[in-house]
């Protein structure tokens, strides 16, 4: 593969959806697990987790949304790979269900009687960023 200069591919993977996607693209921003992050051309090799939320990439000066899930992205020099249990563009969103996914995630983590940390707790929270994103 030969690098565009000045610019990165964006791959996304997402198999629930069987969905690749790849492009090249000024920059990428995503919302790991520590904190958004950017992307650009020339980054350091990186690896990091992705939690539910809006992954925005820039190309010729428009900028594009879309709501990803839980995951990992891999950056380098050239190139950004994200693989993520879900994806959603915003022309592919539900917004009724999301709607009632986040009143059902917001319940279910008021209900929550656990020690915060318990796997039960994180798949709640998980459940309603991915609501959140796709909104």
């Amino acid at each position: 593969m030969v690098a565009e200069k000045g610019k990165i591919l964006r791959e996304i993977v997402a198999p629930s959806r069987q969905v690749v996607r790849s492009e090249r693209v000024d920059e990428v921003i995503a919302p790991g697990s520590e904190g958004e992050f950017g992307v650009l051309p020339g980054h350091v090799p990186l690896l990091a987790a992705l939690k539910p939320g809006v992954l925005k990439y820039r190309k010729q000066g428009q900028t594009t949304a879309v709501a990803v899930g839980a995951g990992f992205v891999e950056a380098g020099a050239t190139s950004v790979r994200l693989i993520s249990e879900f994806y959603a563009r915003p022309e592919d969103v539900d917004v009724e269900q999301a709607k009632r996914d986040l009143e059902q995630a917001e319940l279910r983590l008021k209900a929550f009687t656990g020690m915060f940390g318990d796997p039960e707790h994180g798949e709640a929270q998980r459940e309603l960023d991915w609501a959140l994103a796709r909104l």
